[in-house]
């Protein structure tokens, strides 16, 4: 019985790490959803990589405005079916809350996020950037 219990676990545990996989590599946002009232304050990934090393994600990231930097937290969640981002450098106020980003890899291979706060701020939609196999030609 408990050969049987460690089997389904590392099965289980197997098919985390496979979706971990399903978020590695280069992405583009190429849309940003947000209301009329949005100041551009809260800042977002234009173009990021992330690379999964053995369970270990991590990543780095350009923003709206052209700043780079690594993820200060890429983890994936939800039994492998969603990432969670935190861009570093803080917030401009301590009561601020830190924007978090919710991404969820969709059925037409585009990375769908969420950007929450204290509360929901705005979505926005990367497709993966396919880069070329040999960078000299």
């Amino acid at each position: 019985m408990k050969k049987i219990i460690f089997l389904l676990c590392f099965v289980c545990l197997a098919a985390v790490v496979a979706n971990a996989d399903d978020f590695s590599g280069t992405w583009k946002v190429v849309t940003a959803i947000y209301n009329d009232t949005y100041m551009g304050e809260i800042k977002y990934p234009q173009r990021f990589t992330i690379e999964n090393n053995n369970g270990d994600m991590s990543g780095h990231y350009t923003d709206q405005h052209g700043f780079e930097s690594d993820f200060e937290k890429v983890a994936v969640i939800n039994d492998g079916r969603e990432l969670l981002l935190s861009l570093c450098c803080g917030t401009k106020h301590a009561e601020s809350w830190a924007p978090l980003h919710k991404a969820k890899l969709m059925d037409d291979g585009m990375l769908h996020g969420v950007v929450v706060t204290d509360r929901y701020e705005f979505k926005w939609v990367a497709e993966p950037v396919v880069l070329p196999e040999n960078p000299e030609q």
